[in-house]
């Protein structure tokens, strides 16, 4: 059985025929040291949990963007560089913390700039991340 990372999100992985996902997104040393220190069945919930709270910060912070609002696109992306890197998703979570800094300056073109790779990134991480124990799962049952 392969595991399910989100609930209820309408993301979905890059349509990317014949293409892996890209594990250079992660840092599968922090994904390793996370399974030891709390368990494979925790990892799953909390990714879980990740895949939704990734997706709608993302959208939070483009309608932070779009309403003008430089301090609560900030605040999302701190909260997104935070997860994003506890789960070892280093690229997203060095995008959120570009994003967080241009927030703070009141940067919104850079915001806005951002906003197409903050997209990709996030599903592109959440597609590395399933993979990542799916075929963790593939090699546990054989």
């Amino acid at each position: 059985m392969e595991p399910s990372l989100g609930s209820g999100t309408d993301v979905e992985a890059p349509s990317q025929v014949g293409t892996s996902p890209d594990l250079s997104l992660l840092d599968l040393r922090v994904i390793a040291q996370l399974v030891e220190d709390l368990g494979r069945e925790s990892i799953m919930e909390l990714l879980g949990l990740f895949q939704t709270e990734s997706e709608r910060r993302r959208r939070c912070i483009e309608a932070a963007v779009a309403g003008g609002d430089p301090a609560a696109a900030c605040h999302e992306a701190h909260a997104l560089k935070g997860s994003s890197l506890t789960f070892g998703a280093c690229k997203l979570g060095a995008l959120a913390l570009a994003m967080e800094q241009a927030g703070r300056r009141g940067d919104l073109e850079g915001l806005a700039m951002d906003l197409p790779t903050l997209a990709r990134l996030t599903a592109e991480t959440q597609a590395a991340l399933l993979s990542v124990f799916t075929e963790d799962n593939r090699h546990r049952d054989h």
